[in-house]
């Protein structure tokens, strides 16, 4: 005991473990003391015990050594080394780790730093790293759990005595080391310097400047260009001190920027408007565009808005709006070329310079399209974004009516807002429990009515889904990208379908395909796994789901692959999978099962307006009754018909051949066996190993998510 005095460090120990030692070995001098009157299996007794409590006091010898980086600020990709000595031997097996709590604010999330060490051999010290993923922040400091974790049945042994060695330690004092794994947020405007040039104004801010973060580079270049074209220092003006610099050419131009934590991100501004330099054929003046409409090359019509058609207003919260309207003339010329155009698609291409757009539709035009080209679409593109909207989708009869005025005196505004740094913060915020950061604009769609003063907000498109894009920076396109949708009244990031392509000019967006209005951005999601699902043969689909927003666990690393899902959990995954808007209940009781209160409500009365689902009676769901497979071949069916994938087969004749191919056909009730068709023949659902459907047989959850996945690559919704 004089080797290992009370205390924190290597090979002290603590009070409790010195008096529990000293008492045993009271106790056995006691015995000893009195050898004579003892049987020898007293003494061998008394012997072993004090053997137990030294060797239970030798495990007790440990402390822990937490080292940081000079700066103790962590951005992306930096690494958090632990070290734990222990003043004996000890053999590791598996992966042990030290649990870090993480998070700002009352928003927290517990990581693991791994074991990186030797196994099956002999040690005195052991290695943890945490390598810190995009998307994480911790101004405050993080803290350290006071004991080791030891996950999927790792060990780490006394060796000598082959004992459990102790995981617990004083945690380190850890509050110094600071987490800012999120990218510098910039957003560039251009204004006019004269007719033949631009001020182009950078705005640039950080995460975590309380925390010691700070810009330490701020670079520009010509073109379109990522990260790693920004590689060395001599890359690029230096606009650190100025944020602002001056172009005279219309076209792309891209700025760098990075942080004192190592985080670096590129914005891309495309600049339009310039005049070009006077030419002798004119008698001099400066050579200006106008609006000009055309065949595309994929068949459809494209405007090319000339800056002379675009108009700023500010707005009363001080925003400047740059309003698009066209003339008359430029109207009836896409209604000329469409005549000749393959597919009745008009693209507006706009070449913002402001944050927010505001494009202007006459209503008795939109209506001349309907009436003619019933199928029309139209999209409006800016620099960071654009937005298709199905026109027969708008009721312009019922938009006058409610607006008290013709539809001739009618306008339609589709609206398009880069939104401000408050509101991306706050989905950083909640990205932080999540697992997930902001990787491109948040953007704010919306689609409006207007006349005599008044202005209405177009809300319902008849479920229809149409496209909105977000450009993405390219050197981001590797990474875990999810398209999602904010929703402020309630505070939540939801997922939405998407698909990750190359746009029109080259750039690299996501192309978001969803039946309403919202603010939408792209995240950054961190790879989710779950302990139990290691060898599991639905291990891939679930984790893949997982890191797109879409499945979530039992509990912490748990997803209970084997659990049955219940009729409104499955009504909840499948509502989160079309990326629906839920409906709430609005004091309905439609089902008397389902209180208002219950978290699944909003999602039931989702799928159930879909025609998705439907009650078992009149006014019955059974919300928690296990589903089976028909009922979930069913549901699927449905959601193939909602998202205009096909309807019914040829007929029943046929519909019976497709059920031989399982051997349990006969028991497939007669209400599902057109959907157990559809879902097997379009591979969503197959039969079980043994050649039986199992129509009856209650679906696990790991079965759910491999349906859920398979479906949605089906209808394109995701990869």
């Amino acid at each position: 005991m004089t080797d290992h005095p009370e205390g924190t460090d290597v090979g002290q120990t603590s009070a409790v473990d010195r008096a529990a030692l000293q008492t045993a070995i009271d106790a056995a001098q006691a015995t000893a003391d009195d050898a004579e009157n003892q049987s020898q299996t007293r003494l061998d007794e008394a012997t072993v015990r004090l053997k137990d409590a030294m060797a239970i006091f030798e495990a007790s010898w440990v402390g822990v050594v937490l080292t940081a980086s000079a700066n103790d600020l962590y951005g992306r990709s930096d690494t958090i080394h632990f070290t734990v000595f222990y003043g004996y031997e000890v053999t590791v097996m598996g992966t042990p780790a030290v649990p870090i709590l993480i998070g700002d604010d009352s928003v927290t999330q517990t990581v693991y730093a791994p074991y990186t060490g030797e196994r099956d051999t002999t040690l005195r010290k052991l290695t943890f790293e945490y390598k810190i993923p995009g998307g994480l922040a911790d101004v405050d400091g993080i803290k350290v759990a006071a004991s080791l974790d030891l996950p999927n049945g790792a060990s780490i042994v006394h060796t000598s005595s082959g004992l459990a060695a102790p995981l617990t330690y004083v945690a380190p004092d850890a509050s110094g080391i600071r987490i800012v794994a999120i990218p510098p947020d910039v957003a560039l405007t251009a204004a006019s310097n004269g007719s033949t040039r631009k001020a182009i104004s950078v705005t640039a801010s950080v995460y975590g400047a309380a925390a010691g973060n700070a810009l330490t580079e701020l670079r520009w270049l010509p073109g379109s260009l990522s990260v790693a074209d920004f590689t060395s220092e001599t890359k690029g003006t230096d606009i650190l001190a100025s944020s602002q610099f001056t172009i005279g050419a219309n076209g792309d131009y891209t700025v760098y920027a990075l942080d004192k934590a190592g985080n670096e991100t590129v914005k891309t501004i495309t600049v339009t408007g310039i005049s070009t330099p006077s030419s002798p054929d004119n008698g001099g003046l400066p050579i200006t565009l106008e609006t000009t409409v055309k065949i595309n090359m994929n068949g459809g019509i494209t405007a090319l808005v000339d800056p002379s058609d675009i108009k700023n207003i500010t707005r009363s919260d001080g925003m400047v709006v740059e309003r698009v309207i066209l003339p008359e003339r430029t109207w009836e010329r896409i209604l000329e070329l469409l005549k000749d155009a393959k597919e009745p698609l008009v693209s507006i291409n706009i070449g913002n310079r402001e944050k927010a757009v505001q494009t202007q539709f006459p209503a008795d035009w939109i209506a001349d399209m309907v009436q003619a080209y019933p199928n029309a679409i139209i999209e409006v593109r800016l620099s960071n974004s654009s937005y298709q909207l199905r026109l027969s989708a708008i009721d312009l009869t019922g938009l006058a009516e409610s607006l008290d005025t013709k539809v001739s005196d009618l306008t339609v505004n589709i609206i398009q807002v880069q939104v401000g740094e408050n509101v991306r913060q706050e989905i950083n915020r909640i990205g932080v429990s999540q697992g997930f950061a902001v990787s491109a604009d948040v953007i704010d769609y919306k689609v409006t009515a207007e006349a005599n003063g008044r202005t209405l907000e177009v809300h319902d498109y008849g479920g229809l889904y149409s496209i909105r894009t977000i450009k993405i920076d390219r050197e981001n396109m590797n990474r875990n990208l999810v398209a999602v949708q904010y929703i402020p009244t309630n505070g939540t990031v939801v997922f939405v379908p998407a698909q990750l392509e190359t746009g029109p000019d080259g750039s690299s967006e996501a192309i978001l395909n969803v039946p309403h209005n919202s603010m939408y951005t792209v995240v950054d999601v961190q790879a989710r796994t779950f302990v139990d699902l290691n060898n599991h043969w639905a291990k891939g689909d679930v984790e893949y789901l997982a890191s797109k927003l879409l499945v979530n666990g039992v509990e912490a690393g748990r997803f209970a692959p084997e659990g049955t899902i219940s009729r409104a959990e499955f009504s909840a995954l499948l509502v989160r999978g079309l990326g629906l808007s839920v409906k709430e209940s609005g004091g309905s009781a439609r089902f008397v099962d389902v209180p208002e209160s219950a978290w699944y409500a909003s999602a039931v009365n989702t799928a159930v307006a879909s025609g998705m689902v439907s009650g078992i009676g009149a006014n019955l769901f059974a919300p928690n009754a296990p589903i089976t497979r028909e009922e979930m071949a069913v549901v699927i069916a449905r959601a193939l018909t909602l998202t205009n994938h096909g309807t019914g087969r040829e007929g029943q004749e046929q519909e019976g051949s497709r059920l031989d191919a399982f051997t349990d056909r006969e028991s497939i009730s007669s209400w599902a066996q057109e959907a157990v068709v559809r879902a097997s023949e379009d591979g969503i659902m197959n039969g079980m190993e043994d050649g039986r459907f199992a129509p009856s047989k209650y679906a696990t959850r790991a079965q759910a998510a491999v349906i859920l996945k398979r479906f949605l690559q089906y209808v394109h919704f995701i990869k």
